[in-house]
């Protein structure tokens, strides 16, 4: 922490550069180290505040186009979906049902909740950007530190519940994730509420660490997803270490495509073995298949369906940003009020996909959309195939992921970026400074 300390002052960089480092190295902090103000207030939260407010003094908010171009699709989605709130709170839709559970700030307090961390999360995306573009290596080495951090705490919260101990618990994080395993009740969540939050979390650092040539620390934050016990996440990296290992071979040999294919699957086999030797994937099966975390699976599939219904009768503005709640006892198909894994608390559709098209129909989807198309756009340098590879996992992840605006999803979008732009700029002109590099992208 010295040596970074020494090469941000070596640097020169500003408060709001400063603040930016910030945000990226405590990122994984999501529910620990957390104050509890009715939802758990980040460290990296106070630090784009604190950015924010620089910004206003210069009224402005420095980033590069190509962030700059992509932010636009975000605001006309928060554009749009002020104009159903309104729209909704003059004519609300029909199946509007805020009983029996239990929000943090009502129904028009939770979209103006959410709008608003929308907001702080497209600031946090612009600032990132720029930072990666103007000191890559240093954003890289800070992320990489937190997720060090993150993967070994939750290594050792695994571990000492294993074992029948009662671990250390971080500041804010009061009721962790439990999950059945070898007959003990581990903790899933690491530094996260959720082990979903958190395994899709070390799927993107994975993929950073690849990117950043660290391939010791690339295994052990990989490993780490395992603690998690999610099984989208989990699938996730197995595609993705298929992919790569394919890449590898045929990169290293390029007439060996089919020997390539080969050694992926053998490779991927003995991975599976391992896991099943170990108990890991019967443990996991079991509960699939079996008890209360089957019946949380059939949960998952009547949120799917509850919300397709939702976008069914108002397909083009939906119900409105944070109402998905609110509207669910009108929609569900199923009812598990009876079982104590589900709580009287707002329901969400726990489907990315589905929450955009229930909330804010088919035109929120496609300007969301955009916004994803115009990332995915500066992902062709082939430096950047980790990134890439980083960006599909989040998409297939989604499937079965609370929500698309946690903080460290914007980040890595940001990373994405500023990434891009140092090799499409390179590739323009050869050999810039960093000044001109920079001011050709303001």
């Amino acid at each position: 922490m010295t040596a970074v300390s020494e090469e941000i002052e070596r640097s020169g960089v500003g408060v709001p550069r400063l603040l930016a480092c910030l945000v990226v190295l405590t990122l994984p902090f999501t529910q620990a180290l957390t104050l509890n103000l009715r939802f758990p207030l980040k460290i990296y939260e106070l630090a784009l505040l604190a950015a924010a407010l620089t910004c206003l003094v210069d009224f402005r908010i420095p980033t590069l186009r190509s962030a700059a171009d992509a932010a636009t699709w975000v605001i006309a989605l928060i554009g749009w979906a002020l104009v159903v709130l309104l729209l909704h709170l003059w004519w609300p839709p029909d199946g509007f049902n805020p009983l029996g559970f239990e929000s943090r700030f009502g129904p028009v307090g939770d979209s103006i909740a959410k709008l608003l961390y929308l907001l702080l999360s497209l600031f946090g995306f612009l600032l990132v950007a720029r930072q990666t573009f103007h000191d890559e290596a240093l954003v890289l080495r800070l992320w990489l530190i937190g997720a060090v951090v993150a993967a070994a705490y939750s290594w050792y919260l695994f571990a000492s519940s294993l074992l029948g101990g009662s671990p250390f618990l971080l500041p804010g994080i009061e009721a962790p994730q439990l999950y059945t395993f070898a007959d003990r009740e581990v903790i899933r969540s690491g530094t996260f509420e959720e082990g979903n939050f958190f395994g899709l979390y070390l799927l993107v650092s994975t993929m950073i660490a690849i990117y950043a040539r660290r391939p010791v620390i690339a295994t052990f934050v990989g490993a780490t997803v395992l603690t998690t016990f999610s099984t989208v996440n989990v699938a996730a990296f197995g595609l993705i270490a298929v992919a790569l290992m394919f890449r590898s071979i045929v990169r290293s040999r390029p007439g060996l495509r089919a020997v390539a294919l080969l050694a992926s699957a053998i490779a991927a086999a003995a991975i599976v073995a391992l896991l099943l030797a170990s108990g890991y994937f019967a443990s996991v099966l079991s509960a699939k298949l079996a008890g209360p975390e089957s019946v949380s699976r059939l949960d998952r599939l009547g949120l799917a369906l509850a919300g397709l219904r939702m976008f069914q009768d108002h397909p083009l503005t939906g119900v409105g940003i944070s109402q998905y709640g609110y509207y669910y006892r009108s929609y569900e198909l199923f009812n598990f009020s009876d079982w104590s894994i589900f709580f009287a608390q707002k329901r969400i559709a726990n489907n990315v996909y589905v929450e955009l098209l229930s909330e804010l129909g088919i035109v929120g989807l496609l300007l969301f959309g955009g916004f994803l198309f115009r990332i995915w756009h500066h992902l062709r340098a082939p430096e950047v195939l980790p990134l890439r590879l980083g960006f599909l996992g989040i998409l297939l992840v989604w499937n079965a992921f609370p929500s698309y605006s946690i903080m460290f999803l914007w980040a890595f979008w940001g990373v994405v970026l500023g990434a891009s732009a140092r090799f499409e700029v390179a590739g323009q002109a050869p050999g810039p400074s960093e000044a001109s590099l920079v001011a050709s992208l303001r």
